[in-house]
């Protein structure tokens, strides 16, 4: 009784221990993908433990044979997880079998038909020919009569377990330092449930006592000790290389003699076209214009390289390598691509630039422009520019009588045509409300009346419509010039052009005013 007792125990322990190391590894996921896969088998291995502890006490033959089924559950994905973890867990090879290891997950197939062909036992009988309870034992124990499924179920069991102890030994043969320590460790957590199964598969054990699952769990509390005392599933190690190789940034590691000895995987995709040829060798001999980059970096840090046949835009960063004595052994370079940045600063500073409705400059960026052009100007102590200023006529009327959405129209209409007939090298801008203007460079005080009496004419026959009718459009101009040697500021100018364009609206509007002549008015 006191040896039952302590079975019993034991395998009540076993589900306990292998659940809470489930859940203990299952939590660490994140840091490694083999501690997934051994989070599940420790979780197969407490649903198998906990499946035959209620075999063994269950009351009747009828349990215990339901939970004889589910213990397959868990036994039979055992060795599909220990497959994938071993498959998984290369620490020396940060690439390792991904691919491999998503296709070994077909393997879970097997389990399942495994199950199935087990749970339906009781309409085919290929499994256990019968079960029946053994009489005068102190436990819960069923008389098996195995079937050939039986032994074509545990051999599948066995040769997957061993397939994954197989490729365990592969690693560890060509693992190197510490790496060697952690797979002997693995492979010592192998060793007592292979050799549980079999003697159960003998029927060695005392009353046929089934004690893999309390083999599974010491190897459990094996292989979670090395995770806690030898970094076992630890991925502190090889953190720097998993961290540069996620870096969107591209980094080459070059050696004193600019040599490149390493890269990560953006730097292989975006530069190095994945060729390996090119380690060892200088970048000045396989990649000239990389090279002269990292050299001749402008002073912003800046530089533009192609890729796939596009320019973009990288900041260079330089870190020296040095080892424990600070003597140097390389540099390392970190490209770092701000190509989208750029253009979304551009487009913000075109936005703060311009008139949301009309898309001309706003009054603040042509004041700041104006002003630099005048004191540009003043430097040379040549040159001159013009400023037309035209209003809207009525504009008011305009909003009252068709809506203010119809007052957008009108002034993106005209500013569609300020576009269109302004030079590139005038500055165009909507000033406020519906006033307008605009600076000519070079341009005398007769030209620019005559493109503002062109500009004014065509607004004039553009007009826009709503609802079906036409709605007229004018404006009132006011022009004027500045020139350094006139000794007057451009301020004065732009009031000038402004002060003309009120004496255009006090002339009856729609014409043309020059600040410094004789109102000039043409009526349509």
């Amino acid at each position: 009784m006191g040896f039952i007792t302590a079975f019993e125990i034991a395998i009540f322990a076993s589900a306990i221990i292998s659940t809470v190391l489930s859940i203990l590894v299952y939590r660490k996921r994140a840091s490694s993908q083999p501690l997934r896969f051994l989070s599940g088998m420790f979780f197969a291995n407490a649903v198998y433990a906990t499946s035959y502890l209620f075999e063994i006490i269950s009351p009747g033959l009828k349990g215990a044979i339901f939970f004889l089924y589910l213990e397959y559950l868990g036994l039979s994905f055992i060795p599909v997880f220990w497959i994938l973890i071993a498959w998984s867990y290369k620490p020396q090879d940060l690439k390792g079998e991904q691919a491999i290891v998503k296709q070994l997950r077909s393997l879970f197939l097997i389990p399942v038909l495994i199950c199935l062909f087990v749970w339906t036992n009781g309409w085919h009988r290929l499994v256990y020919h019968s079960l029946t309870l053994q009489e005068n034992l102190p436990i819960t124990a069923i008389r098996f009569d195995r079937a050939v499924g039986f032994w074509i179920i545990n051999a599948t069991i066995v040769i997957l377990y061993l397939s994954g102890s197989i490729r365990m030994v592969y690693n560890l043969v060509k693992a190197k330092g510490s790496f060697r320590t952690q797979y002997l460790l693995l492979m010592l957590a192998t060793v007592l449930p292979i050799i549980t199964h079999l003697l159960l598969l003998k029927q060695v054990v005392p009353y046929n006592l089934d004690i893999v699952p309390i083999s599974f769990t010491l190897s459990g509390l094996l292989l979670y000790w090395g995770m806690a005392k030898m970094q076992l599933f630890d991925l502190v190690p090889i953190a720097r290389t998993m961290v540069l190789n996620a870096m969107h940034e591209a980094v080459f590691v070059l050696d004193n003699k600019q040599r490149l000895i390493d890269s990560n995987h953006r730097a292989k995709e975006l530069f190095l076209q994945n060729d390996a040829g090119v380690y060892g060798k200088t970048l000045a001999e396989s990649h000239p214009h990389l090279w002269d980059s990292f050299t001749n970096t402008s002073q912003s840090g800046e530089v533009v390289l192609p890729v796939d046949g596009i320019q973009r835009t990288f900041t260079i960063s330089e870190s020296p390598i040095v080892d424990k004595r600070q003597e140097a052994m390389g540099t390392l370079y970190l490209l770092h691509d701000i190509t989208e940045l750029r253009s979304y600063v551009k487009e913000l500073e075109r936005l703060a630039a311009s008139d949301g409705l009309t898309g001309l400059l706003n009054h603040r960026q042509f004041m700041k422009l104006a002003t630099e052009e005048a004191e540009r100007l003043v430097q040379v102590r040549d040159g001159r520019f013009s400023l037309i200023i035209f209003d809207l006529d009525y504009f008011k009327e305009i909003n009252d009588t068709y809506g203010h959405s119809t007052g957008d129209l009108a002034l993106q209409t005209v500013g569609h045509l300020v576009t269109e007939h302004a030079r590139p090298s005038d500055l165009c801008a909507r000033y406020g409300g519906e006033e307008f203007i605009l600076l000519c460079r070079g341009t005398s005080l007769y030209d620019a009346f005559q493109f503002a009496e062109e500009l004014r004419l065509a607004i004039a026959e553009t007009g826009i419509t709503q609802g079906g009718q036409p709605v007229h459009i004018t404006a009132s101009f006011g022009v004027s010039i500045y020139s350094p040697h006139m000794g007057i500021s451009w301020e004065t100018a732009l009031n000038q052009a402004d002060t003309a364009m009120y004496a255009a609206k006090a002339n009856g509007r729609n014409c043309t005013v020059p600040g410094t002549v004789l109102p000039i008015c043409i009526q349509n």
